[in-house]
C-alpha cells in the first residue's frame, strides 16, 4: 500500500501536484484555513471546496484530517488560535459543519499513526487516565476519533500545552509542540504529523518509535512517501 501524507496547506494548491492515481491512500494532515502569505479568503475557501470535492470522489482513497487552525472554524467559537478569520468564518464554520463527516482527528495503518500535531506520552498517559475508551483494544486512531464524536472528551483533542501558550501540561493531537514530540513522541507508533514547520521532511526515532514532521508546503512542494503492507 502506497500512502502520500500532504503537510499544512494554509490556502496553497500543490496538493496538485500530487499523483493520485499512484497512491492507494492520500492524507492530508489539516490546516487548510488561515495563512501569514496572503492568501484571500475567497481562495482558501475555495481551495478547500476543491479538497472536499477530491475527497467526496475518492471517499476510501483520501483522508482530511483536521488541524488547530480549522478546529477553531468547525468547532466554533471554541478552540481559537492565532490567524483567526473573522469576516471568514461563518462561510468556513458552514462548510466544515456541512461537511463534518468527512473530517477526522486521525488515521492508522499498522503501527503508523496520522495525526495533525502528533501524540506525546504525556499526553497519552493524562488521556489513559480520565478517558476509559483509551484502553479499548482497538486501533489508537479509531479511538482518538471516538474521543471526537463524543461531546465529554472532545476537548482532551484539542488541549494546548503551556509551550504553546496554553494552560495544560501537555499539547494534544491537533496542539502538540515539536518540544514535546521530538523525544516525548508515542511509544511503538510511527507517527507522521503536520503542524511544526520544518525545512525538510523529518523523521526522529528508531524501528519501534518515531515521528516524521511533513509541515513544509510553505517552503516547497515536498510530501511525505512511504509503502506499508496491506
Amino acid at each position: 500500500m502506497k500512502l502520500i501524507a500532504i503537510g499544512d496547506l494554509h490556502g496553497r494548491d500543490v496538493w496538485k501536484k500530487v499523483d493520485t492515481a499512484s497512491a492507494d491512500k492520500i492524507i492530508f494532515l489539516g490546516d487548510y484555513t488561515d495563512s501569514c502569505q496572503g492568501f484571500t479568503d475567497i481562495i482558501i475557501y475555495r481551495n478547500l471546496v476543491e479538497i472536499i470535492y477530491l475527497k467526496q470522489a475518492n471517499p476510501d482513497k483520501v483522508v482530511l484530517l483536521i488541524g488547530n487552525h480549522d478546529a477553531q472554524y468547525l468547532h466554533y467559537p471554541d478552540y481559537g488560535c492565532s490567524g483567526f478569520r473573522f469576516n471568514a468564518q461563518p462561510a468556513l464554520t458552514a462548510l466544515f459543519t456541512e461537511h463534518k463527516s468527512q473530517f477526522q482527528i486521525a488515521y492508522q495503518q499498522g503501527q503508523h499513526l496520522f495525526t495533525h500535531a502528533g501524540v506525546s506520552n504525556g499526553w497519552y498517559e493524562h488521556v489513559r487516565a480520565s478517558v476509559e475508551q483509551m484502553d479499548a483494544e482497538v486501533p489508537l486512531a479509531d479511538r482518538l476519533n471516538a474521543m471526537h464524536q463524543c461531546e465529554k472528551t472532545a476537548h482532551f483533542l484539542f488541549e494546548v500545552g503551556r509551550v504553546r501558550g496554553g494552560s495544560h501540561p501537555h499539547g494534544g493531537p491537533i496542539w502538540a509542540d515539536r518540544t514535546e514530540t521530538l523525544h516525548g513522541h508515542l511509544t511503538g507508533y510511527q507517527q507522521v504529523v503536520g503542524h511544526s514547520p520544518v525545512s525538510y521532511i523529518t523523521t526522529v526515532g528508531d524501528a519501534i518509535s518515531s515521528i516524521t514532521y511533513c509541515d513544509v508546503t510553505q517552503t516547497r512542494p515536498k510530501f511525505y512517501e512511504t509503502t506499508l503492507p496491506d
